[in-house]
């Protein structure tokens, strides 16, 4: 009779045995994902090694159709919105089967849908109870104590923390908002407290017309950081440029990166995400070629608000600082982020 070798070693053995576990093991889950393309390959990287260490190893086959149904999904839903989700349902499938079955679907989501569960469940004020101090700062140099004359553009509006206060202070104030659910707040306000601004309803990169050189003051404030692409940017400073009256100027306040960094397509993408749209210096100048605009100032958003602001006002919301420093992005020490917000205050030329 032949003769073998048992097996006795125990940590061979305990290799042998594992996969016998494996069939009696069950398990399911559920992944909510952001739905960004350039993050493909981590997500197929992490799913697979979750399914591994449950005894489900994937083969090159199952990993290939894996990221093509992933791909696909992501692809089309990024075009929708940086705030859609992948939802990923899986579950080990029936023993003696050593194997995982999944579901991928998408949660779309718009700008707006996000604005308007903030509404729901967050507490307000939403953006802080203080205007920045830059609007009004500006607004108040160029008004030289006759506010009534200096006529204020507040684009993106948002709930009217900045377009309130100035017409408290007599400014004529005309507030776009296209978001639904932060028209609602505003309009509530000014009715309470019966201020004159026109609120004008719609998307100022649509249909929406702007009276032409009527505005000594035209501002954005956390507008840009919610913006798809650089293309966006000319087409709005076209505009904001016509309603401008001769000498009027145009603040607004961007994320913009460090001049030793040029962002890559996963930091577009996430930055995206996070409300944090990131620019290039170049992004905003091929934005303002040509453009009747001359800079006349380019500070830090955390910096020049924490030095301002009244007593007891910065920061304007918990996660105002973190989020002005990039820092909603990157995971890093403050003074080595790669991209800020940033104030920056144009002058429309004083001819034609």
């Amino acid at each position: 009779m032949k003769s073998f070798k048992v097996e006795t070693r125990p940590q061979a053995l305990r290799e042998a045995m594992m996969p016998r576990v494996h069939r009696r093991l069950s398990a399911s889950g559920k992944l909510s994902l952001p739905a960004a393309p350039a993050l493909l390959e981590t997500y197929v990287e992490q799913i697979a090694t979750q399914f591994s260490l449950l005894g489900r190893r994937f083969s090159t086959e199952q990993l290939d159709h894996l990221r093509r149904i992933l791909r696909e999904r992501l692809e089309a839903a990024w075009k929708r919105s940086p705030h859609c989700r992948l939802l990923i349902d899986w579950s080990t499938d029936a023993s003696p089967a050593v194997s995982v079955s999944y579901t991928v679907a998408t949660r779309f989501s718009t700008t707006e849908d996000e604005y308007e569960e903030w509404t729901r469940t967050r507490t307000p004020p939403l953006f802080g109870a203080n205007p920045d101090a830059k609007v009004m700062a500006v607004a108040g140099q160029l008004s030289l104590g006759m506010p009534a004359l200096t006529p204020c553009l507040d684009i993106g509006a948002g709930t009217g923390r900045n377009s309130l206060p100035l017409a408290r202070l007599g400014h004529p104030v005309d507030a776009v908002e296209v978001a639904p659910a932060l028209l609602g707040l505003l309009r509530d306000d000014l009715r309470a407290e019966r201020l004159p601004v026109t609120v004008m309803e719609g998307d100022v990169l649509g249909d929406l017309a702007l009276p032409a050189r009527k505005y000594r003051l035209a501002f954005l404030c956390e507008v840009l950081s919610s913006f798809r692409e650089p293309a966006q940017l000319r087409p709005l400073f076209e505009r904001a440029v016509a309603a401008l009256q001769p000498g009027g100027q145009l603040l607004f306040s961007a994320f913009i990166a460090h001049d030793s960094y040029v962002p890559d397509r996963l930091a577009r993408e996430l930055s995206e995400v996070f409300w944090c749209t990131i620019y290039t210096r170049k992004d905003i100048a091929a934005a303002m070629a040509g453009l009747p605009l001359k800079l006349v100032s380019d500070e830090s958003v955390h910096d020049y608000e924490k030095a301002n602001l009244p007593p007891g006002a910065w920061p304007q919301t918990e996660w105002y600082p973190q989020w002005t420093q990039g820092l909603d992005v990157f995971a890093i020490e403050p003074t080595r982020s790669p991209a800020q917000l940033r104030w920056l205050l144009y002058q429309r030329d004083g001819e034609g």
